[in-house]
């Protein structure tokens, strides 16, 4: 079962680091979502976090959402680049939309952004 979770060492859990990358790194905007991500000196793995906020939904909708996109980070994180801090913030239409069209417009602002290889699709 260690394959198919997302280890909390994947994962932004301190406020400065959620910090860094809004305030250094580079933002993409989707219609569901906005991505922003920040390249660190360290070898380590990819790591993302999620921001939603009350304007979001309700707790069981937030969940759900960051659930969705943790897992879509989870299937793609060997595209990314070693030592990439992200950080998403999903909009309120990504509570009604399908897991298809966040992992699409995901793909779509990471490609857009130059962190995940075109060729995969």
């Amino acid at each position: 079962m260690g394959a198919l979770t997302l280890p909390k060492a994947a994962r932004l859990s301190r406020r400065a680091e959620f910090s860094a990358v809004r305030a250094e790194g580079k933002s993409w905007h989707g219609r569901l979502m906005v991505l922003a991500a920040l390249a660190t000196p360290g070898r380590d793995a990819a790591r993302i976090g999620v921001i939603t906020s009350r304007k979001t939904g309700t707790a069981v909708e937030r969940s759900k959402v960051r659930r969705r996109l943790r897992e879509i980070f989870r299937l793609h994180r060997r595209l990314l680049p070693a030592g990439l801090w992200m950080v998403v913030v999903p909009r309120r239409a990504a509570v009604g939309a399908e897991y298809s069209a966040l992992s699409e417009e995901w793909r779509a602002l990471a490609q857009r952004g130059g962190i995940l290889a075109k060729a995969e699709s």
